[in-house]
C-alpha cells in the first residue's frame, strides 16, 4: 500500500506539511478500484462470521446516540467458551431496519486489505491506527456533531454519505478527562461547532481526511451507504513522561523523600530542582532512543509475514518518509539526503531505485528481485539503516 492508493493530487510531503493534524483534506475517486479494499460482499461475510463479534467489537447508533449493546445483544459464548453479549441477528436486522447504523471494530485485524491500508498510514504518520466500518441508512443520522481525539481517514466504499465539516475545532484532543467528547454536554458541543466551513458528498472512492479534534457529522444520502474509517492515535507528550519513570528511579536524587509541606523555602527549591533533573534525563540520547525504540514497535505492531510451509525468518524495513535523492554520477550514484551523502555502486542503483521508491520493503523480495545482488546486501542495507534511509522493525 502506498501514498497513491490514498491520495493522488497531493504528495506524501504536501500532505505531512500541510494537512497531517493541521487541517481537513478531501480527494474525489483517489482510493481505485476502492473495491479491492472492501465491499458489501466483504461486510457480509465479515458479519456472518458470528464468533468474531461481541459487544466488545460491535456498535449500534441512531438519532444520535449510541444504543445500549443489551438492546441489540444476548448472553452467548465468545470462540473460548467465555460468557459475553453476543449479536442477536434478529434484533440488529430489526434495528437496522428502523434506521440505526452498523459499525464493526477493529477489523483491521482480520481483514487483509484493510490491515495493509492500515499498516501504511501507521507508516506515514508514525502513530498507532485502527479501522472501524460504518454501514448507514438514507436520511438516518447515527452521531450527533462532534470531534475524535484521533486523525480520521474516511473511504467511501459504496452508496453516498454528506459530511458537514465545521469550522470548530478542540486544539490538541486527546482522550484524556475535561478533553474527551463525552465530557462536553450536547449544548457545549453546539457552541464550539461553529459554522460549517464545507459539505461534502463522498461516493465511491472518495477519500476524506480529518485532524484531531475537528467538529463533524455525516447523513447517508443515498439508499445505503458504506464506509471505513481508519482512526490515527499519536503519542503525546506525557506519554513520554511515562516512559522516564523507570530511568527515574535508578537515579537516588528521585529517592529522596520531598520536604516537609511546612518548609516553603525546602519544598519548593526541591521541586525546582526536581525538574532540573527531569529535565537531565529526558536530554541523553539513550531515553530518545527508548522513546523512538517504543514509537517504532507501535508501527511494528501489525507487521506479519509467514510464507508456510517455508519457516525461513524474513526482515522487514520501513523506508523513511524523509526526502531522498538517488542520481547518476558517471559509472556510479550518490543517494543524499538530511546530512549524508552515500556512494551507490552502479550494480546496486536499481537495489536503491526500488528500496527507494517503496514504503516498506522485505528481504525476501529484494532477494527474489535482484539474486545476483544478494551477496552484497548485508553491507548495502547496513549502509542505509546507517543513515536513516530504512528502519529495520522485524526480523
Amino acid at each position: 500500500m502506498q501514498f497513491e492508493n490514498f491520495f493522488k493530487k497531493i504528495t506524501r510531503d504536501q500532505f505531512l506539511s500541510d494537512y497531517w493534524d493541521k487541517a481537513y483534506y478531501f480527494e474525489k475517486g483517489s482510493f481505485d478500484p476502492v473495491d479491492a479494499l472492501f465491499s458489501w460482499e466483504q461486510m457480509n461475510d465479515l458479519i456472518n462470521r458470528s464468533k468474531l463479534w461481541n459487544a466488545s467489537f460491535m456498535e449500534m447508533a441512531v438519532d444520535g446516540n449510541v444504543l445500549p449493546s443489551e438492546q441489540y445483544c444476548q448472553p452467548g459464548r465468545d470462540r473460548r467458551g467465555a460468557n459475553v453479549l453476543v449479536p442477536d441477528p434478529e434484533r440488529v436486522r430489526f434495528l437496522m431496519s428502523k434506521g440505526a447504523s452498523l459499525v464493526l471494530d477493529f477489523i483491521e485485524g482480520i481483514h487483509p486489505s484493510i490491515q495493509d491500508a492500515t499498516r501504511f498510514i501507521e507508516r506515514l504518520t508514525g502513530t498507532h491506527a485502527s479501522c472501524n466500518a460504518y454501514c448507514s441508512w438514507k436520511s438516518v443520522q447515527a452521531y450527533h456533531s462532534h470531534f475524535d481525539t484521533m486523525c480520521v481517514f474516511a473511504i467511501q466504499i459504496e452508496g453516498e454519505k454528506t459530511w458537514n465539516i465545521y469550522r470548530g475545532r478542540v486544539n490538541e484532543a486527546i482522550d484524556v478527562p475535561r478533553v474527551r467528547p463525552g465530557d462536553f454536554s450536547r449544548e457545549q458541543h453546539n457552541q464550539q461547532k461553529g459554522e460549517v466551513m464545507q459539505q461534502i458528498v463522498m461516493r465511491p472512492g472518495d477519500v476524506l481526511y480529518l485532524p484531531r479534534g475537528l467538529y463533524h457529522d455525516a447523513m447517508t444520502t443515498d439508499t445505503a451507504s458504506l464506509h471505513l474509517s481508519f482512526g490515527a492515535t499519536y503519542v503525546d507528550g506525557h506519554s513520554s513522561l511515562n516512559m522516564l519513570t523507570p530511568y527515574l528511579h535508578q537515579d537516588e536524587f528521585f529517592r529522596k523523600r520531598i520536604p516537609h509541606f511546612d518548609d516553603g523555602d525546602d519544598l519548593a527549591n526541591y521541586i525546582t530542582e526536581l525538574g532540573k533533573k527531569v529535565a537531565e534525563h529526558m536530554a541523553r540520547p539513550e531515553f530518545h532512543n527508548h522513546v523512538r525504540g517504543y514509537l517504532m514497535a507501535q508501527v511494528a505492531d501489525k507487521v506479519v509475514r509467514h510464507n508456510l510451509p517455508d519457516r525461513t525468518p524474513d526482515i522487514y524495513f520501513m523506508v523513511t518518509r524523509r526526502p531522498v535523492k538517488l542520481a547518476r554520477r558517471g559509472q556510479a550514484a550518490t543517494l543524499s539526503g538530511e546530512g549524508f551523502s552515500l556512494d551507490i555502486a552502479k550494480e546496486d542503483y536499481a537495489v536503491v531505485e526500488k528500496i527507494v521508491g517503496s514504503e516498506e520493503i522485505w528481504l525476501s523480495d529484494l532477494r527474489a528481485a535482484f539474486p545476483d545482488r544478494v551477496p552484497q546486501f548485508e553491507a548495502l542495507l547496513g549502509a542505509l539503516a546507517k543513515h536513516g534511509v530504512i528502519w529495520r522493525l522485524r526480523g
